[in-house]
């Protein structure tokens, strides 16, 4: 793809987020690229969060879609399909961090030097921080790697560092994937199973975590990875993940490199035993790898 002057448009769902929100945009708003637009959908707030946005609508590059509660991953996925194709790339934000200088034209670089022929995904990483923006450490999402079989069973990137490519964008807007655990889950396990995903280790906007946004995400690393063990089997993850991989294959199976579906293929039929010993790494931790395996022995993904 050869792209002078490349669109790039922000998609922002909020949701009771008016304390940080003008903070976020003012952010998104001072990237270093000529052709920026953000589109915000109010996922059916309750507070002064949609006053806000029609009042930020004012500025000429805000598209504002007020629409009721159904989650974020179906908000965010309805701004992807209400973006005009005129767009070349396509980023996530949430409503309240900070997006650090070059966060946009940094990942559109790196993605312009990969196939856009094919779909293509860019992520990155995060400062954490408190409410008041005090840093309190670095994320590291990616540690061993990032594979199609690694993306199976673990989101290895985070929603609001991602951007996509319009082929991924295409690809995203044709499948039926209301109902996906997770929108970046979904986008990344896309694009790992059609294209590629690069990953940039970089620091590329502050996460401020608040009472609404905060998980284990930001606390020390043992913490983490109970969380998200924890989260994976006792917090219902393991239905919806497994009803995910079954949404791929139904949507793009066909359209898959014959041994990635043959991966796929796998962790959807094989038996027990075949899974458990699979010669592949689906986990970026040691623990969460041998309990996934452990899952599988005893039948329950």
């Amino acid at each position: 793809m050869s792209i002078t002057s490349p669109r790039i448009a922000v998609a922002l769902s909020t949701y009771n987020g008016e304390r940080y929100l003008e903070e976020q945009v003012d952010s998104i708003l001072a990237q270093d690229v000529s052709d920026l637009r953000l589109f915000v959908r109010d996922d059916g707030s309750t507070d002064g969060t949609v006053a806000l946005l029609r009042r930020l609508e004012r500025r000429e590059d805000i598209t504002l879609l007020i629409g009721k509660n159904v989650g974020y991953t179906r908000s965010f996925l309805h701004i992807v399909r209400s973006i005009p194709r005129s767009f070349d790339y396509i980023s996530f934000s949430d409503q309240d961090d900070i997006w650090l200088p070059g966060k946009l034209s940094r990942a559109v670089s790196v993605l312009r030097q990969q196939d856009e022929s094919i779909p293509q995904l860019y992520c990155a990483e995060y400062e954490y921080c408190d409410v008041d923006l005090r840093p309190k450490g670095r994320s590291r999402l990616n540690r061993t790697g990032v594979t199609f079989s690694k993306m199976l069973y673990e989101n290895v990137t985070s929603g609001n560092t991602q951007v996509m490519n319009r082929r991924l964008a295409d690809a995203i807007n044709s499948s039926d994937a209301r109902d996906a655990f997770g929108h970046d889950w979904w986008v990344a396990l896309v694009a790992t199973a059609l294209g590629g995903l690069s990953y940039d280790d970089f620091v590329c906007l502050k996460y401020r975590r608040t009472g609404d946004n905060a998980s284990a995400s930001g606390t020390d690393r043992l913490r983490v990875l109970r969380n998200r063990i924890d989260r994976f089997v006792k917090g219902g993850q393991l239905r919806c993940v497994s009803a995910m991989l079954k949404k791929l294959d139904a949507c793009f199976g066909d359209q898959m490199a014959p041994e990635r579906r043959k991966v796929l293929k796998l962790f959807l039929e094989g038996s027990r035993t075949r899974k458990a010993l699979a010669p592949l790494r689906l986990r970026q931790s040691l623990r969460g790898e041998l309990v996934v395996r452990l899952l599988f022995l005893l039948g329950a993904l």
